[in-house]
């Protein structure tokens, strides 16, 4: 989890939230969950959507960040907890913006920063995916995928610049001032990096996670239908500023797996050890894991048991607990939960249906401020999302029912927690 540091509650093994009840439910972190989409009915524009205090219902408003508009889009945080976003423009001429939070108006209303031009690699004719993540220094990390040749380019917050700075000081019970040499951090003199490739694979899509310690782990989809490879690659270190301080790409799928049937799916267990779900082999989701935490080397695949179903894609989450939890979708619109019991022994609860989605698209989910998950879901021939959330925190049941947030034109989302909501009147 890449997140803003968390302001948490201790939750003990039979805490019991009971939901709708701020009164009497706790916080496990003091945020809101915030989606950003890009609407084709408004020009594809970037719009925001939020539930109105943490826990709270959603808002119902779309509201614009700019006016410009965007075909591609990508979503994160600041190391604040400000929400953040990266899109791609849509009019020549192609440019990459990266957009932040600003500080929230007068009865909290929402402000936004603008863009940042983060240019275009030279001769590229455009990307088709961005991810956006946290590194251990807590710098912005962004990579995206091209439209050409599936190559992967990266871009990131340049370090601050440490500077020698000579100082007078006077010590404690003296008279005269001495000087002292501090070494000092300061803004770096480029903000950002240059789009840098990784280099050594063509890939269709990517998913991007980090370790325990904040290295961040991409995970690259291949570009053959027929033979769909995993490939990994990590930071080696903290800081890593080249390609060189990548471990390179290595394959990880195998005749155990089967290819890949949906974009990978990564999330930390309670270990500290990356975990990688996917549909595999027999259209079920298979899994491997980091071992040891935080290494190079990964276990055999694994099943987290079986629906009976075939499925289409899957997607990870953990809850406020760092239960590690799985949603997929079936063949026939069946919606499949599994969640984690013990990461160090692997026990499951065991697949379930809670329930049907009414057409298919892209798929998220994240935890609430009172640790309860909230699945989104997509739909692809209407534009629209719709959401569902889980009944109390650990539990097994979901509500019946499900929340729509858009009913047409949102086209591409991202989901992101915002630790900065705005205060209650």
């Amino acid at each position: 989890m890449s997140d803003a540091a968390r302001t948490e509650i201790d939750l003990h093994e039979d805490a019991i939230l009971p939901a709708n009840n701020p009164e009497i439910t706790p916080f496990a972190e003091l945020s809101r969950l915030m989606v950003i989409g890009l609407d084709v009915n408004q020009g594809n524009r970037a719009l925001w959507t939020a539930q109105t205090e943490p826990n709270g219902a959603w808002s119902g408003d779309w509201a614009p960040i700019n006016e410009t508009a965007y075909l591609v889009l990508g979503t994160g945080s600041t190391t604040d907890g400000r929400v953040a976003m990266v899109a791609q423009t849509k009019n020549a001429p192609l440019e990459v913006h990266y957009i932040d939070e600003a500080p929230q108006g007068p009865g909290g209303a929402e402000r936004w920063n603008a863009p940042v031009n983060l240019g275009m690699p030279d001769g590229l004719a455009g990307f088709h995916q961005f991810e956006m993540t946290r590194d251990a220094d807590g710098r912005i990390e962004i990579f995206g995928v091209d439209d050409s040749g599936g190559n992967v380019w990266w871009i990131y917050q340049n370090p601050p610049k440490i500077v020698d700075k000579t100082e007078q000081v006077t010590p404690p019970g003296a008279k005269e001032p001495i000087t002292v040499h501090v070494k000092v951090a300061e803004p770096p003199d480029k903000p950002w990096s240059d789009w840098i490739p990784l280099a050594g694979q063509h890939v269709s899509g990517i998913t991007v996670s980090n370790n325990a310690d904040g290295r961040v782990v991409v995970i690259g989809l291949g570009q053959d239908p027929k033979d769909r490879a995993v490939y990994v690659n990590q930071e080696k270190t903290g800081t890593s500023l080249a390609p060189g301080d990548w471990t390179g790409w290595v394959r990880i799928d195998n005749a155990m797996s089967g290819g890949a049937g949906s974009l990978p799916t990564a999330v930390l267990d309670k270990q500290g050890a990356v975990n990688i779900f996917m549909v595999g082999n027999l259209a079920e989701v298979v899994q491997t894991r980091q071992q040891p935490p935080g290494g190079d080397t990964w276990t055999e695949w694994v099943r987290p048991g079986m629906t009976g179903s075939v499925l289409f894609n899957v997607t990870s989450a953990i809850d406020g607990d760092g239960h590690i939890s799985l949603m997929a979708v079936g063949e026939h619109a069946q919606l499949f939960y599994n969640q984690q019991l013990v990461s160090l022994t692997q026990q499951w609860s065991g697949w379930e249906q809670v329930g049907k989605v009414e057409d298919f698209g892209a798929i998220a989910m994240d935890y609430n401020a009172d640790g309860r998950l909230t699945y989104f879901q997509g739909m692809s021939k209407t534009n629209s999302l719709k959401i569902v959330s889980q009944y109390v925190i650990d539990s097994t049941s979901w509500s019946a029912g499900w929340t729509m947030l858009a009913d047409n034109g949102i086209f591409t989302y991202g989901v992101v927690r915002d630790l900065t909501p705005p205060e209650k009147s």
